[in-house]
């Protein structure tokens, strides 16, 4: 887990203009949030877009660094990097089942089922992350509950010759050196037709845990991180754009971020087993842009290989237990969408998509001195297809514009587990499918006001699972569960704002919003076993807020970004009261009533010299959240960051502060674990670029 303020000054900033931690005056970004070109302040919907060069500026790595300062959001859980959950809006189900949050990586969907993992991706050498809040499910389909979040990375520059490199050095507190080295480099091979973008760094980030089990031994929970990535840009015409696109990436942790003890950070549960996880995974895209003049068709093609791999210790009892598992996923996904072009007052966009993905599970539970007891494997295999569209048209010269859009999306998902030990069989297969709406109306009475109303039904796929979790769930808790559970869905209702004030040096972007969710898909502990069922319904009403003032004082930026809400189930069905920590009335497990971020922002030319000074200063809150098997609470999160430094045409250098008061703050907390902040890191980088 890393520190937690990286990305508070340009998240800032971006909730409000798109751009500009820096400097708020540079030109608006451009997002393609609605799958077409748009200014940000145009998109008649809550979204974010942080830039690739403010992404570098402030160090963010990964994604958690970006949600933990999104109004709204925050990480489920942090066990380790490549194996994190992010919720949007109060859409939180655990880490089994499907994600409530949509993930893309440029145009390839990223998505393990029954699992809730966001895409273990690396934040360098990136054109901009995209937020989406709120259900996405007519053009980003199934899963998009809470909202969407999109990494897209540069594309190749067919014009001029680059490299750029960063390095970077710092300190833990109670652990040992951190050293990072990217670089990206750019390579025209046939100017204005072929170029060629390669990226990639390593990372070592220290642990600061130690363990009673393994005596002598310190910064046990250490990882390592490496990825590498390569762009291939085809021009054949002024037309066409053909991509393509492999990105490797790989993270291995040893011990884990879950703790038995804070003060001081102790690891107890390891059954004298040096526990690690693993992440390694592969994206691979193909995408063809074809510029009809009219309309722009494009095809996107892409193929993902993840593994989650571990070795943890979980003693129970009398007995000293090791859980041995792997879980591979493929999936290949196939989408073509017609875009209409911008003449006009009428726009549209049509398309049609296709998924088949499978993961497939070995799960092995040895008790020591004893052998194993549990020696399962299993596989999820998924076919699932959608036409979407969207129509919308411009009313009294732009002032007024109404949207409709419409996704159909069908799902036949099977499932099917054996059992080494007993040989017993399972199988199971069901279709999902659903009808999902959504309509936008947008009024803009001035140039500086944007004010819009979105109604949009989210929805995620059905699950499957065994017949051995369903007969532990029974066996255990008492609790009956159906080897197939029904898919949730959520209706969302939005009011928000976009406003440019005092001349543009005020900006303020505000929704409110309440979802209505129903069929909640949630996971348990049942035995050695986690089921999932289908626990009730539940509602979330929440403001998000967004505040940008370029200040009198010349370089002097202040930002604020926030977000309060009430997260609530109104129903629960009662075997699963009875045995878990849900009830009808209590919170949604794992959502903070609040979270904000201040921050302030200073840049000035030092005089006599072609050099810039700057300082950012970060202040972020997140309030406490409960855990749902056991009800407790983690600690309200208290967080402040510091970066100054100087850079040139060419080059920047930083001196960092992160977790400056080295708060050991509870981010998640269970029965017998937790999760806290990473301790204060304080360090130096160098960026260099050669054009």
């Amino acid at each position: 887990m890393r520190a937690r303020t990286r990305l508070l000054i340009c998240v800032c900033a971006s909730a409000v203009l798109g751009g500009g931690a820096a400097n708020a005056a540079v030109d608006e970004i451009r997002v393609t949030a609605q799958k077409r070109e748009q200014a940000l302040s145009e998109v008649p919907l809550a979204v974010q877009a942080i830039t690739g060069e403010e992404l570098e500026q402030i160090g963010a790595r990964q994604i958690s660094d970006v949600v933990d300062f999104i109004p709204g959001a925050s990480s489920v859980s942090q066990t380790a990097p490549g194996f994190e959950t992010i919720q949007i809006r109060g859409i939180s189900s655990g880490t089994t089942a499907d994600a409530t949050v949509g993930y893309y990586v440029d145009e390839v969907p990223f998505s393990v089922p029954n699992l809730q993992l966001a895409p273990p991706s690396r934040l360098y050498d990136l054109e901009r992350v995209e937020v989406l809040r709120g259900p996405q499910g007519t053009l980003f389909g199934q899963g998009s509950m809470g909202g969407t979040i999109r990494v897209i990375t540069a594309q190749p520059d067919l014009q001029d010759f680059r490299v750029r490199g960063r390095a970077e050095l710092s300190d833990t507190e109670g652990g040992d050196l951190n050293h990072s080295v990217e670089g990206v480099v750019n390579l025209p091979i046939v100017r204005d037709r072929l170029a060629l973008r390669v990226s990639g760094g390593m990372e070592l980030l220290s642990g600061y845990a130690e363990s009673p089990d393994f005596p002598g031994e310190d910064n046990l929970n250490e990882s390592e991180s490496w990825n590498v990535r390569g762009k291939l840009l085809f021009r054949p015409t002024e037309s066409v754009d053909i991509t393509l696109s492999a990105w490797l990436i790989d993270n291995d942790t040893d011990f884990f971020n879950t703790l038995q003890s804070v003060d001081p950070p102790r690891i107890e549960r390891t059954s004298g087993v040096r526990s690690f996880i693993r992440t390694p995974v592969e994206f691979y895209s193909g995408v063809i842009d074809w510029d009809l003049g009219w309309a722009s068709l494009v095809s996107a093609t892409s193929y993902i290989d993840h593994e989650l791999d571990f070795v943890a210790g979980v003693p129970s009892g009398f007995f000293d237990v090791v859980n041995d598992s792997l879980f591979h996923t493929t999936s290949f996904a196939q989408e073509v969408r017609l875009v209409s072009d911008d003449a006009g007052a009428l726009d549209w966009i049509g398309g049609v998509y296709y998924r088949k993905a499978k993961i497939e599970s070995d799960i092995v539970f040895d008790i020591t001195g004893f052998g194993t007891f549990i020696d399962d494997i299993g596989e999820i295999d998924t076919k699932s297809w959608a036409a979407f569209g969207e129509v919308s048209y411009e009313l009294f010269g732009g002032t007024v514009v109404p949207l409709v859009g419409l996704r159909y999306f069908e799902d036949d998902r099977s499932g099917s587990g054996y059992s080494r030990l007993t040989t017993l069989s399972t199988q199971s297969e069901n279709v999902f499918e659903t009808l999902n709406p959504r309509f936008n109306l947008s009024i803009r009475p001035h140039d500086d006001v944007l004010i819009f109303g979105n109604v949009a039904k989210g929805f995620r796929s059905g699950a499957v699972q065994t017949q051995a979790q369903a007969t532990a769930a029974s066996l255990f808790l008492g609790i009956p569960v159906s080897t197939a559970i029904a898919p949730d869905e959520l209706w969302s209702y939005e009011l928000g704002t976009k406003l440019r004030l005092l001349g543009g040096s005020l900006r303020l972007d505000a929704s409110v919003y309440y979802n209505d969710w129903s069929d909640i898909q949630t996971q348990f502990t049942a035995g050695a076993s986690v089921a999932l069922a289908n626990s009730g319904e539940a509602h979330s009403l929440g403001l998000d807020l967004a505040l940008l003032w370029e200040t009198p004082l010349d370089g002097l930026t202040l930002q604020f970004a926030g977000n309060i809400n009430e997260s609530e189930f109104d129903e629960v069905d009662p075997a699963l009261a009875a045995t878990t920590a849900l009830a009808e009335g209590g919170p949604i497990p794992n959502v903070p009533e609040s979270n904000f971020t201040l921050s302030a922002n200073f840049v000035r030319p030092l005089p006599n010299t072609s050099m810039d000074g700057f300082a950012y200063a970060a202040y972020a809150y997140r309030a406490d959240q409960m855990d749902a098997a056991s009800g407790l609470r983690s600690d309200a999160l208290n967080d402040v960051s510091l970066r100054i430094g100087l850079e040139g045409d060419r080059w920047r250098a930083t001196l960092f502060g992160e977790n400056l008061f080295n708060e050991d703050d509870v981010v998640v907390r269970s029965a017998d674990a937790a999760q806290i902040l990473y301790p204060r890191r304080i360090g130096v980088s160098l960026e260099v670029d050669f054009q």
